[in-house]
């Protein structure tokens, strides 16, 4: 198949094992062929590639989809360890090269008492998640076309001089575009452009590079003449279209959505409920509540993935955000949201609590996506 290919690699076990030293070469047709077996416990193997390829290294169990530790990236002629703790059962090695070949060893029996072993998980291929990334690509596309519709009616409201339903108007339109949370990086100076904060800015709130929808926010809440108000209401406008038109060409890693699951409410407890963006309109909880409706976005054109690998951990992640949702719709008092700032420290305490718990369920997504990857991190 690839006869110029020729791998070796050096398999020491130690630490909890049983403590037997197994060099192992690995050839073209190969993965570690006689490689020994620790005993049940915890081992670290060192893993010596000897060739002049990048390879993906996996231990695996024998005959099932389960991976139980990985070296995604063992470059031509180093040695990286390999930690692990085995339960007794049957494993085998999976070789792969950059070039696509993938070699497995002869499978070998982990015998000894049981122990707590590492958690196993099925490795995800980058074709996997092309369906959840599709998924996802279509959500944020039907967003933008909802959030363009809601500028546009934001424009008509400022121009015409009617305040109190601009403001209205303004939240109906940020909350649209909070809502599109995992697509932020991909937006790239859109973000800036139309979110962005006056913080760092030479002249604060009065800075020109100060634009979108908190730089309304500023004119709305303080007083700015309807003239100066049109035109920002404009500006913003213009370049929701713009983000409308280069969505379609710009680049959404699926690589990505496993991250952006936790990512979205980690920015929303940093900068919203301490209250940094607020620049008058006191609806910091009400952007939480969208960053929950922009996480469940993500988390929904993954379960097909999640699903499969870890169905308890979608049913408590959906149970999570559906209470956090439920708690920051009773700072919800008829369209106007309770501001940060006016939260009793027992309430202020039970949303940290709450978003801080969820979080942590959240940050087990990347590990439970973990990707199958010649040549990744």
């Amino acid at each position: 198949m690839a006869a110029s290919i020729l791998i070796a690699l050096t398999l020491a076990g130690c630490s909890g094992g049983s403590g037997r030293s197994t060099d192992v070469s690995v050839t073209a047709s190969h993965c570690a062929p006689g490689w020994h077996a620790p005993r049940s416990g915890t081992t670290t193997f060192q893993v010596a590639n000897r060739t002049t390829q990048t390879l993906d290294i996996q231990l695996r169990a024998t005959g099932g989809q389960l991976a139980y530790a990985e070296i995604p990236t063992l470059g031509p002629g180093t040695t990286r360890p390999l930690t692990v703790t085995l339960a007794p059962g049957t494993y085998d090695w999976q070789c792969a090269s950059l070039a696509g070949l993938i070699y497995e060893s002869n499978p070998a029996k982990v015998s000894g008492p049981p122990v707590q072993a590492t958690p196993g998980y099925i490795p995800v291929n980058p074709d996997d998640l092309d369906a959840a990334g599709y998924t996802y690509r279509t959500s944020v596309t039907n967003g933008l076309q909802t959030l363009a519709g809601a500028t546009d009616q934001l424009q008509t409201l400022v121009a015409a001089g009617q305040i109190a339903q601009a403001q209205a108007q303004w939240l109906v339109a940020h909350l649209d575009y909070e809502r599109l949370g995992a697509a932020y990086d991909t937006f790239g100076d859109f973000d800036d452009e139309i979110d962005g904060r006056a913080s760092g800015l030479p002249m604060g709130v009065d800075d020109p590079g100060f634009t979108g929808f908190h730089r309304l926010e500023y004119g709305l809440w303080h007083g700015q003449p309807v003239a100066t108000l049109t035109a920002v209401a404009g500006q913003l406008d213009g370049y929701v279209h713009a983000l409308v038109a280069a969505f379609p060409h710009q680049l959404l890693l699926n690589t990505d959505l496993p991250l952006r699951t936790h990512e979205i409410l980690e920015n929303a407890l940093q900068f919203e409920l301490t209250g940094e963006t607020d620049y008058g309109s006191g609806s910091n909880l009400a952007t939480i509540r969208a960053n929950v409706d922009g996480t469940q976005m993500t988390l929904d054109a993954l379960v097909p993935l999640l699903s499969q690998r870890s169905p308890q951990l979608v049913t408590s992640l959906n149970k999570g955000l559906t209470g956090l949702a439920g708690l920051l719709d009773t700072y919800d008092l008829n369209g106007k949201w309770v501001p940060v700032e006016q939260l009793t420290t027992p309430e202020r305490e039970q949303l940290d609590g709450t978003l801080g718990q969820l979080l942590e369920q959240l940050s087990v997504v990347p590990d439970s996506l973990r990707l199958f990857v010649v040549g990744a991190d």
